[in-house]
């Protein structure tokens, strides 16, 4: 099948991820208006709680195995390494649970979102596949039809019991459907029918993709502590007034991703060619469009947050909307954050990267300790931003350490 330009894998990355986010994102709006702020709350602690978790199953090897550009690892080593790490993340999600105390009611749901994102981890190998060769249209396809019966069946199942757990249900079932009957196939043409691999090659590719994980695991958990503390000290509706004021910032978020993502091979072959121009002038494009989606993402939000904010959860939330354009800022903080790690993953900057991780956890979790226990939902502004600042300092160094001893033949 022929390959796609660059142009139009980041159009079709792009749109389909925008469209599969924003109905995420409408999901995140609408179970307050069919359920109320307190299973606001819950939906997002689920996320909140899973994040770390839902990494783990991904075990990082995104990046990884579409900048693997020589074949170091075959399509089935790729796919089976993911199933051990699906399995691995939810046991310990599950452990996780008992050292907090939630209700039934919160842990049903907590579980069921845990399995989505299982899921979704088995999705992405394939997409990972798709990608490699140069067909994001097919990925567009899935987040589409995944986003649409994502919609649908949350809010009509919400909407018919009142009942999370059966809302989470139901997005889980019409994704593991979506994964089984679409993804797989389209994936499977790709791959070569005398494709093999064995446990030690699986043993292989997932000791190597440790350090990553433990990068992408603590680099998660840095964002998601100061909402986890949110929840802890103030309780879920609390944070279900946080996470609204926050949701319009995922689109955000996803549309900063989306440029980027499709451009993680064009970089590695850039770096295959030892075509160091090429590698940087990438970059410096992709700088120069973030910069001015930036400020036009703060400035609109400056100028409709409060008025948007309003319309959707009405006045009960006014009293919050002031966080609404620190928490662009610090989302456009943390897009910058995943943007600088595939490039870091590219240049196989594996200890910067570990620093990162490590540097952005400690830091916050004293944050969070300090700030959100003393200013509630303002401390986990402040928070964040610490800690972004501190990741995104390292991160540029690691960068630009790289290029200076990169030499051109």
């Amino acid at each position: 099948m022929k390959k796609k330009s660059t142009l139009a894998n980041i159009f079709y990355n792009s749109f389909g991820m925008i469209f599969y986010y924003g109905c995420q994102w409408l999901t995140t709006i609408l179970v307050v208006r069919l359920s109320g702020f307190e299973d606001s709350g819950n939906y997002s602690l689920a996320m909140t709680f899973t994040a770390a978790f839902a990494i783990l199953a991904l075990f990082n090897t995104r990046q990884y195995q579409v900048s693997d550009v020589v074949g170091e690892y075959s399509d089935r080593t790729y796919i089976h390494s993911r199933y051990v790490a699906m399995a691995a993340a939810f046991l310990i999600c599950f452990i996780g649970l008992f050292f907090n105390s939630y209700t039934l009611y919160q842990w049903s749901v907590i579980l069921l979102y845990m399995v989505y994102k299982c899921i979704e981890a088995w999705i992405d190998v394939y997409h990972g596949i798709d990608q490699k060769n140069g067909r994001m249209d097919y990925i567009c396809y899935s987040y589409i039809v995944r986003g649409v019966l994502m919609f649908a069946g949350f809010c009509g199942i919400l909407y018919l019991t009142k009942n999370l757990v059966f809302a989470v249900g139901s997005i889980t079932l019409t994704t593991i459907f979506v994964a089984f009957f679409y993804d797989r196939r389209v994936a499977e043409r790709f791959i070569a029918a005398d494709a093999k691999t064995d446990k030690e090659a699986v043993k292989k590719l997932m000791l190597a993709m440790i350090p990553l994980v433990v990068v992408a695991v603590t680099n998660n958990l840095s964002i998601s502590l100061p909402k986890y503390f949110l929840e802890r000290y103030y309780g879920a509706t609390v944070l279900g007034y946080y996470s609204s004021v926050a949701t319009p910032s995922m689109i955000v978020q996803v549309g900063a991703s989306t440029i980027f993502v499709p451009l993680i091979t064009p970089l590695a072959d850039r770096l295959k060619e030892n075509d160091k121009k090429g590698f940087l002038d990438i970059l410096k494009k992709v700088a120069v469009v973030f910069a001015v989606l930036s400020v036009l993402a703060v400035i609109v939000s400056a100028l409709l947050g409060e008025w948007f904010l309003v319309l959707v959860f009405k006045e009960e939330i006014r009293p919050y909307t002031y966080l609404f354009v620190p928490i662009i800022i610090s989302t456009l903080l943390i897009s910058i954050n995943a943007c600088m790690f595939p490039v870091c993953t590219v240049l196989r900057e594996i200890k910067g990267q570990l620093a990162v991780g490590i540097g952005g956890i400690i830091s916050s979790w004293i944050a969070s300790v300090v700030c959100v226990k003393k200013y509630s939902m303002d401390g986990v502004v402040y928070a964040l931003l610490i800690t972004l600042g501190i990741q995104i300092i390292i991160e540029i160094y690691c960068v630009y350490h790289k290029m200076k001893k990169w030499k051109e033949t």
